[in-house]
């Protein structure tokens, strides 16, 4: 079975206040002559948008090894008033080259802007231990692994260590724990730091 966890862009969906939303619009080339065609142009910050790959650099270039490998699941959803700590994760799954996933259920309130703003958090002693394991990367259905600041630093420190976060996932209470194949496929555009991305589950 494939399941799809990318979730949809919305249009003038704002993700983070402040910054621009998606925007697709027809435009006309050569308008007024012979040669005169309509073609669709799409803009979007590309931080602050749906599923994405946070690389922190435009010289960061994925490897296609790290595409395709395997991955695990932590269902994280009950905690809601606290950071995600390391006691509450079962480390012996964890494996290097490995994506791992935190399944918290946020994705259920992307319409209602301001709470899916205020989602759970993975702490920096989890995040820490992740880039020491050399896990490929690490993924979640809300904005980011941190919340306000932290959103940034953890953002900061994983680009640093060459393991990335991708954000705006969906559909992780569809997946298995263990034992799948995920497919991670980032759009391939010259001078971004985050990657637009397609990420499939097989089980």
């Amino acid at each position: 079975m494939i399941i799809d966890i990318t979730q949809v862009t919305k249009l003038d969906r704002v993700y983070r206040p402040g910054s621009p939303s998606l925007k697709v619009e027809k435009i006309k080339c050569f308008e007024g002559t012979k040669k005169e065609y309509t073609t669709t142009l799409f803009s979007c910050a590309v931080h602050n948008m749906g599923t994405h790959i946070d690389v922190m650099s435009a010289d960061v270039v994925l490897e296609n090894e790290r595409l395709i490998s395997p991955g695990i699941k932590f269902d994280v959803s009950h905690i809601i008033d606290r950071p995600v700590e390391l006691a509450d994760l079962d480390v012996s799954q964890i494996k290097e080259g490995h994506f791992v996933f935190f399944q918290t259920n946020w994705d259920k309130y992307l319409d209602d802007e301001e709470k899916y703003n205020i989602h759970p958090e993975i702490s920096m002693e989890v995040i820490k231990y992740l880039v020491d394991k050399k896990v490929n990367m690490i993924g979640i259905d809300t904005l980011g692994l941190g919340r306000s600041r932290n959103h940034g630093l953890i953002d900061v420190f994983l680009g640093k260590s060459g393991i990335y976060a991708i954000e705006n996932l969906t559909n992780l209470d569809k997946i298995p724990k263990k034992d799948f194949r995920v497919y991670c496929l980032p759009m391939k555009i010259e001078g971004l730091d985050a990657f637009p991305a397609r990420i499939l589950v097989e089980f």
